[in-house]
């Protein structure tokens, strides 16, 4: 190699061999860079479709995947997809319907999912303690009275008469003589009252303190007593829903079978002659004052109808053990059974959520299982649960549609997981590669 020297600097002349290989050596470098670039930008593709997918709804759907089975995160998913109108339309319907609470449930939903709800329409939904108070107790004693629902509040009446034993006495009485003159009755309004009529003695039993079982009286304990309350609870409420036509067809079908299967005509015959409806009386009023200036309604919607066991007993005066003696033998007591745990799953309804979960999740559930994801779901969201019943159905509790989604999403990320695996496998072979090279060239 020659050299060209021009003042101080020396310059050397490179000859074809030597550029050969410096061509070589610079294609070799740019290809590694390439390659360097390409896992550079397969990485940062990778990096971005992870955090966009986890800032957009589809992680939402992606927690919803594993927790499919879980009622709460079914309701909570699909809450969160509402729109403002609909949550706007829910809201006129419940307040249309007279149904303050739900209303304003759906006023906390639409606000902890960042809906947008006029001033007017919240402000509709506030509803002042007087108001509140003289209303629902109106309709309560009406309810507790004619056994009629006309309103949640009146519903808790007729609940309240049934604790007592009285409302339970009427539906025997009205729908026992129809069945013995050969007229029409309902079924399961017969059934379930005296399904509620044994659980009301049991209640009325532990008030004195004992419990009677097979003739034989024994302490009653705490246990017990809240056992009876919860079937006593579900039974009113299978009873009253079926009057309202608030249950789902699945759950008629299964009910009448019981109810048809619970009562022995004859025995029932003689009961009847032996059991009448006491006539109304006005409690005392210091008694009503006291059950009114205790009286809590947040109580009354979870069942807790002790409160009003007093006055209740006073303007109806019912001996509840009288009423069981007479009734021993109408009911077969293998077919009892089944219809206890029926009454304990919509009992254990309320006793999660309130009474107005209780009724709604009668409309939707197609057996008990049903009423079992429906209890989950109020022991999670508790007295929201009507109100997401109301907008979602049996949505709440199943996947339905959802599931195809959740299924698509699975797919996704896992294909997203393969690629981010194998992209690191690539990067650590190739780094491997780059050491052993530059090891080898030093």
């Amino acid at each position: 190699m020659t050299e060209s020297s021009y003042e101080n600097l020396t310059i050397p002349l490179i000859g074809p061999s030597n550029l050969i290989k410096t061509s070589l050596g610079t294609g070799l470098i740019m290809f590694r860079f390439v390659r360097i670039g390409r896992r550079t930008i397969g990485g940062a593709m990778l990096a971005a479709s992870f955090i966009a997918f986890f800032s957009s709804n589809q992680f939402a759907l992606l927690k919803l995947a594993f927790g499919f089975y879980d009622p709460f995160s079914i309701t909570q998913y699909r809450m969160s997809r509402l729109s403002d109108e609909e949550y706007k339309t829910a809201i006129e319907q419940s307040l249309e319907e007279g149904d303050i609470s739900d209303a304003q449930s759906l006023v906390d939903f639409a606000r902890e999912n960042g809906r947008e709800l006029p001033t007017e329409l919240v402000e509709r939904t506030q509803e002042n303690p007087f108001e509140f108070g003289l209303r629902n107790t109106l309709d309560l004693v009406n309810g507790a009275r004619t056994g009629e629902m006309t309103s949640m509040a009146s519903a808790g009446g007729v609940l309240a008469a049934d604790y007592v034993g009285v409302g339970d006495v009427r539906d025997i009485l009205i729908q026992g003589n129809n069945l013995v003159q050969g007229e029409s009755y309902d079924k399961i309004t017969l059934g379930f009252a005296l399904v509620g009529a044994a659980t009301s003695a049991t209640i009325a039993a532990a008030s004195a303190g004992t419990f009677i079982t097979s003739g034989a009286a024994t302490p009653v304990t705490g246990p017990a007593l809240a056992l009876a309350t919860t079937i006593d609870n579900g039974a009113s409420i299978v009873k009253n829903a079926n009057k309202m036509r608030k249950l789902s067809k699945p759950l008629v079908k299964q009910i009448t079978r019981i109810s048809t299967n619970l009562v022995n005509v004859e025995p029932l015959k003689k009961a009847l002659t032996r059991v009448s409806l006491p006539l109304p009386k006005w409690p005392s009023l210091t008694s009503v004052r006291n059950s009114l200036d205790n009286l809590d309604w947040h109580d009354l919607a979870k069942g807790d109808f002790s409160r009003l066991k007093k006055p209740l007993s006073e303007m109806m005066p019912t001996n509840m053990g009288d009423v069981e003696t007479a009734l021993k033998g109408v009911v077969r007591t293998d077919e009892l059974e089944n219809a206890k745990i029926l009454a304990k799953s919509v009992g254990g309804i309320v006793a999660a959520g309130d009474v107005k979960t209780a009724f709604r999740a009668m409309e939707y559930a197609d057996d008990a299982k049903d009423l079992s994801r429906f209890q989950k779901l109020a022991a999670s969201m508790k007295g929201k649960t009507s109100a997401a019943i109301r907008v979602l159905g049996k949505g709440a509790i199943k996947l339905g549609k959802l599931f195809y989604r959740v299924i698509i999403i699975l797919i996704a990320v896992l294909g997203w997981v393969l690629g981010a695996l194998w992209f690191l496998y690539s990067m650590v072979r190739f780094s491997y590669r780059m050491v052993r090279r530059v090891r080898g060239v030093t």
